[in-house]
């Protein structure tokens, strides 16, 4: 074999020195890596069920072809490649679980899909996020939130895996990071599904996850992750747009660095703050009922919704429009979706009694009125074009 020093004759020292680090890599021992993170998943699914029915969790069949054919119409994305797998093989609608077979849970798991946004947009509107990929924060404060809607419209749709832990449906490929996503702080939990489920944390408190994390890997992205395949089970996560951005951020201003582009937006604007709607009190109050109507004391319901609206409502929050209004009740109505899930309601159950018909749906532009001038024009149009 003729070795690299015999072929560089001839060439540049940039063209040489190219050459013999090809070579070098070539010779290296290869670490095992999967290309685009296509697993063999064999024991892959087995193992991470087996782990959830060890820490209590009941284990159902799994979803059928036509149950994933449903969730993925229904709620427009499709399951990662892992995340099917695993739900292939068992679910769980146990609390903190999303209920992805129940057809009377269908707006409570549209609400758990609503809520990462929410969070993030919430979080803008306290002045406590912006990203340096979304460019100059405009000084008007609702402008700026509208920015930050519209990128989130671009940022890949987060699906929950178990409470306020989510994992990208884009790259629609297995091995995305885990994020946990709520109104004051957004971290990777996980470099992948396999890690996230192997963590002691994994089913604990959101101060559970964050100090496993704090001191972790899984702060670690890669760019290049997405490109050249990477290890399942590897210290390195994938970069996802805006989530990875907004999870190293955070990092950084826990740890307290200058460098955060969030550094210099930690305190609430001195806005006005606008009356919440009579619908909202209204909205409360027959949550209170509901719960009344259960058999909950009356100190309970107290304590979990407040009574009025005011409770829900914190007082650094500035409500900039209608839309903040209802990420507010959704991300409230969350917490008092969970804590009702702890106490033994099915989703359905849940769903029936908080009704999330507070989510506003697309608005419909109104229909075109023609003028009788110009359907009178579209029908000698028609008349003509029928003679030729």
């Amino acid at each position: 074999m003729i070795g690299v020093d015999q072929r560089t004759t001839g060439l540049t020292q940039a063209h040489a020195a190219g050459l013999r680090r090809l070579s070098a890599r070539a010779a290296a021992p290869s670490t095992p890596t999967v290309r685009n993170s296509l697993l063999p998943f064999s024991t892959f699914p087995d193992e991470i069920i087996t782990r959830i029915k060890n820490s209590g969790v009941k284990i159902q069949p799994h979803l059928s072809d036509s149950e994933f054919a449903r969730v993925e119409a229904e709620f427009g994305f499709v399951f990662p490649p892992d995340l099917r797998v695993i739900l292939s093989s068992g679910l769980s609608a146990d609390a903190g679980f999303p209920d992805w077979r129940s057809p009377g849970a269908r707006r409570h798991l549209r609400a758990m899909i609503d809520l990462p946004n929410a969070a993030v947009s919430l979080q803008v509107a306290k002045n406590s996020l912006w990203c340096k990929s979304w460019g100059l924060k405009p000084p008007d404060p609702e402008k700026a939130l509208r920015v930050a809607r519209n990128a989130l419209k671009r940022a890949p749709l987060l699906i929950p895996v178990f409470d306020h832990c989510y994992i990208p449906c884009n790259p629609s490929l297995a091995g995305n990071p885990v994020f946990f996503v709520d109104e004051t702080r957004i971290f990777c939990c996980g470099s992948d599904l396999s890690e996230f489920f192997q963590r002691e944390s994994a089913f604990g408190t959101p101060e559970t996850l964050t100090k496993q994390t704090s001191s972790g890997s899984s702060t670690n992205f890669s760019r290049m992750s997405f490109d050249s395949g990477r290890v399942i089970g590897s210290s390195t996560s994938r970069w996802v747009e805006f989530w990875s951005e907004a999870a190293v951020e955070n990092c950084r201003r826990n740890s307290g660095s200058t460098s955060s582009s969030w550094s210099s937006y930690s305190t609430s604007p001195d806005l006005p703050r606008k009356e919440t709607p009579k619908w909202v009190n209204q909205y409360v109050n027959r949550i209170g009922s509901v719960l009344r109507g259960g058999g909950w004391e009356e100190s309970d319901i107290d304590d979990m919704i407040h009574v009025s609206a005011s409770g829900f409502f914190e007082s650094e929050v500035v409500i900039l429009d209608n839309q903040t209004v209802l990420d507010v009740l959704l991300l409230n109505v969350g917490r008092l979706s969970e804590s009702l899930r702890k106490t033994g309601w099915s989703s359905e159950e849940v769903s029936d009694a908080l009704g999330f018909e507070f989510r506003r749906e697309k608005e419909r532009k109104p229909a075109n009125i023609l003028s009788p001038e110009l359907i009178e024009r579209v029908q000698k149009l028609g008349e003509w074009v029928s003679r030729l």
